[in-house]
């Protein structure tokens, strides 16, 4: 089995629990309000800068000039297509985010979980974080367009989903999946494991940092 398909194996509850929660229900069957929105706004807009960082730290650790360029695509899209959405939808949301500092430290777990792991496993936890958030990501925005959950009505939440379930995210989920799988076998399977899933037990406390307390 490939290390990519093994790791989306053996997470399988944290990633059940993570396409469960209150922020992907509430997307997918359009019962979202908007405060919580506007929330999850700008703690993901925050979070994008942190993969930015994320993609540029492989970009210089890449093993390959095709490995390089998958990643500066990726910065690309972050920096343009992506920070595009955050400027467009957040200028046109109803209300403002509204975080106290609590709920704040808790969605600001996710970047720490991210980059600690880079800082300590280079590349290898790069591309592993990277693909346990983007495989969770391009799953539930899938679920969310499929019967009987979708259409989701057109405006910036349909457009963020949208975003999701298309090239260039998919193709970069993809390759995220191939480099998993050809990482030397000097890096355990333990050591993925616990980036793996950790990225998406950090993705739960993230999504529900919306709501408050």
């Amino acid at each position: 089995m490939k290390r990519s398909s093994w790791l989306v194996e053996s997470a399988a509850d944290a990633l059940a629990e993570a396409l469960d929660v209150r922020f992907v229900r509430e997307v997918s069957n359009g019962t979202i309000g908007d405060q919580p929105y506007a929330n999850y706004l700008e703690i993901e807009e925050s979070f994008v800068a942190s993969a930015c960082r994320l993609h540029g730290l492989a970009v210089w650790h890449a093993p390959s000039w095709a490995a390089m360029q998958r990643h500066a695509r990726a910065v690309h899209g972050l920096t343009t297509e992506q920070s595009e959405y955050f400027r467009t939808a957040r200028a046109a949301w109803p209300v403002a985010a509204r975080l106290d500092d609590a709920a704040r430290c808790r969605a600001d777990q996710l970047s720490k979980f991210a980059l600690s792991a880079a800082e300590i496993g280079g590349y290898a936890a790069v591309v592993t974080v990277m693909f346990a958030a983007e495989h969770l990501y391009r799953t539930w925005c899938s679920r969310a367009l499929a019967p009987p959950a979708g259409p989701i009505a057109a405006g910036p939440i349909a457009d963020w989903v949208a975003l999701h379930t298309r090239a260039p995210f998919t193709t970069q989920v993809d390759a995220l999946a191939a480099e998993v799988d050809d990482l030397p076998g000097s890096v355990p399977g333990d050591r993925l494991q616990e980036w793996f899933t950790g990225m998406l037990r950090a993705e739960i406390q993230f999504h529900d940092a919306i709501y408050g307390p």
